[in-house]
């Protein structure tokens, strides 16, 4: 069986058009370098691949030798050694080996860059690598980037073609101005007019840096913002105190793209003495880093969706995975995850600037029509920790202030939640700039009946310990509120000042509900998919896929964890054996010297009879367009050039058709005739 050939790609002889090809691959480097923060390999791959532009464009006319094609493939598969290796075992630092495996292939491929498809698989690789920035692109300065690259794209292809009809490479300025305005009204016609359904849950596949760091002992003490810490180094999952609260700047913490603004939950606090919050069940379940639906709750019931999140890290942060709640599956480039009682997973070590990891989260419905449908029982239900009803710490005015608050509202619980979260936004202020707690005083009672002021943990605290006095289960959540949103790029730029704690109450059909009785919140803390236009989908067209979680995925499925590499291989053997074939690597069958001598000639004759062939046209064809001997040019002696292009074009149709091209002598005889 024959496989049919591509056919030949014309040699790139536009300088103008490898100039915009260099620079495609320059404007992804630098994307790299500025937003993914890496410098050595882009700085080495950007000066190497200049030096090979200038090696293939003197070079571009002369044969492949088999040597050099032996070598260009090594490089290639040591490329593609170093990319596993720092992808699997971090072994040269982790660091964005995906782009850096992409910047070593155009820097070795550049050596061989002779045929116009040769330059175009470049600047396709190239793309590939300003897809892999965008990762770490969460600002609209990237479009800058996105459209140079495009402008680069458009020079190739405009110089490369004008080359070959020997113009001058000049760009029609008034065509192009109206297809940019063009482009660009219809765009923002598209964005105003077509809506994105607010219902669809967008699924973008990380890009992340390994960190292999195993446990040490027992879960390491965190140091969230609210959160001080406290208890023995071997096992204790910190506090809050309520008594003191540090200050909290504008410093960004992490980025989150997401579909969906949530509350990024952290650690959750269950006891309460003396003014401070605890975590009583100090327990753990260790498991892999790609932790899959079956280890996880089930869904919960009528549920919307589901939804991904893709954290990148931007300062030293404790391993504590803040995501939206509950959880259908996540990945962490670490060597292993733990998760605790509360259901939050813990890393072995800090989370560093530059890592990141992606959560897919549920989407409950938790509208208030949906939570009124459950009834007020007031019977403790089976299964809750007796420590989420523990209100022993609540002074009895407390007590009958809630009561107080939710008269009238009993009739089912979500009433009689929302009923206190109310009256508490209704009547006390919200303020970070509240002194400490005096001394000998209980900080709930200061908060509720003096200052009447406070901040998310006080009001937190207060409806907790409320609500269980109410006979509602509920618990204390921290991490952080939801940050900047921008609907557009489908991101969140999280902050130091948007550490928060909420209320998680318990409803018996729907599990655990975010409750925010802070001011300025919504009280019904529930994630919600923005209503957002049609621009909002760019964001998932970026790559958000962990390169370690395939391989996380093959190491739970034990002796079949071998197929899908065995496959893989397969298909790379395949791909190499095709490519061989196209490359004509067999012995004996070379294509003869003259026959690029000839068709050079046959290019000049064209030049002087002052047409060229169009493509669709063969040298018949052209040949019988062309003028009798009479007209036209002459060629040496005064031979009509008519005359010399039928014998040319004779010789080009029998090497062409019949493979049986002149030799040598008689194409420099017809050179000679024509000079």
């Amino acid at each position: 069986m024959k496989f049919p050939k591509l056919p030949a790609s014309p040699v790139e002889n536009s300088l103008e058009g490898r100039a915009f090809v260099f620079s495609g691959f320059a404007v992804a480097v630098l994307a790299i370098v500025l937003y993914g923060q890496d410098y050595l390999i882009p700085a080495v791959g950007l000066a190497t691949t200049a030096l090979g532009h200038v090696v293939s464009y003197r070079g571009r006319q002369k044969r492949r030798s088999l040597g050099g094609q032996i070598l260009l493939a090594t490089l290639v598969f040591a490329g593609l050694a170093y990319f596993l290796a720092d992808s699997a075992l971090a072994l040269f630092g982790g660091i964005l080996p995906q782009a850096n495996f992409a910047i070593a292939l155009v820097a070795v491929t550049s050596f061989d860059l002779k045929t116009r498809r040769n330059c175009y698989s470049s600047l396709w690789i190239s793309l590939a690598i300003l897809y892999l920035a965008a990762v770490y692109a969460w600002d609209y300065a990237f479009g800058l980037l996105v459209a140079l690259w495009a402008i680069c794209l458009a020079g190739f292809w405009m110089a490369s073609h004008l080359r070959r009809m020997e113009a001058k490479v000049r760009a029609p300025r008034t065509a192009i101005a109206a297809l940019v305005l063009g482009a660009l009204g219809l765009g923002l016609v598209g964005f105003i007019v077509i809506p994105q359904p607010a219902a669809f849950a967008p699924t973008p596949l990380v890009v992340s840096l390994p960190n292999f760091v195993n446990f040490r002992g027992e879960l390491e003490n965190p140091a969230l913002p609210l959160v001080q810490i406290s208890g023995d180094p071997t096992g204790a999952t910190g506090s809050i105190d309520l008594h003191f609260r540090g200050r909290l700047g504008d410093s960004p913490v992490m980025y989150v793209r997401t579909g969906a603004p949530a509350y990024w939950r952290g650690l959750v606090f269950d006891t309460y003495r003396d003014g401070s919050w605890t975590a009583s069940n100090r327990g753990y379940v260790e498991l892999q880093p790609y932790v899959p639906p079956r280890f996880l709750p089930p869904a919960p019931p009528n549920n919307l969706g589901t939804f991904v999140q893709a954290f990148r890290v931007l300062r030293p942060l404790p391993g504590v995975i803040s995501a939206a709640y509950p959880i259908q599956s996540l990945y962490a480039p670490v060597a292993a995850l733990r998760e605790d009682a509360y259901g939050t997973f813990h890393t072995p070590g800090q989370l560093r600037p530059g890592q990141t990891y992606s959560v897919v989260s549920y989407l409950p419905n938790l509208s208030a029509q949906e939570l009124q449908t459950e009834p007020f029982t007031r019977v403790a239900p089976t299964g809750v920790d007796p420590a989420y009803f523990d209100a022993s710490p609540l002074s009895r005015r407390a007590r009958d202030l809630a009561a107080q608050a939710v008269d009238g509202h009993t009739a089912n619980e979500f009433d009689t939640v929302m009923a206190l979260t109310t009256y508490l936004q209704s009547n006390f202020q919200y303020s970070l700039q509240l002194g400490h707690v005096p001394v000998g005083r209980d900080p709930v009672d200061w908060f509720l009946f003096d200052v009447k002021i406070g901040y998310c943990e006080q009001f937190a605290t207060a409806e907790v310990l409320m609500l269980r006095s109410l006979g509602i289960p509920a618990r204390l959540a921290t991490g952080y509120s939801t940050g900047d949103y921008d609907p557009v790029l489908d991101q969140a730029v999280v902050r130091e000042h948007d550490a928060h704690a909420w209320v998680e109450a318990w409803f018996p059909n729907h599990g655990w509900v975010p409750i925010d009785p802070s001011p300025g919140f919504s009280p019904l803390a529930a994630t919600k998919f923005p209503s957002h236009w049609a621009a909002g989908g760019i964001a998932r067209l970026i790559p958000h896929l962990e390169i370690g979680a395939p391989l996380a995925a093959l190491g739970s499925l034990g002796f079949f964890a071998v197929i899908p590499p065995a496959v893989a291989i397969a298909l790379l053997v395949v791909i190499a054996w095709a490519w061989l074939r196209t490359r004509r690597w067999k012995r004996g069958v070379r294509a003869p010297a003259s026959q690029s001598e000839l068709l050079r000639l046959y290019e000049r004759v064209q030049r002087r009879l002052g047409r060229r062939r169009a493509p669709p046209e063969t040298p018949l064809e052209y040949l019988e367009r062309i003028p009798s001997p009479a007209g036209g040019g002459r060629g040496r002696g005064g031979e009509p050039l008519a005359s010399l292009l039928k014998e040319i074009t004779e010789a080009v149709n029998e090497g062409a058709y019949a493979g049986r091209w002149p030799d040598v002598k008689r194409v420099r005889e017809l050179a000679n005739r024509l000079s």
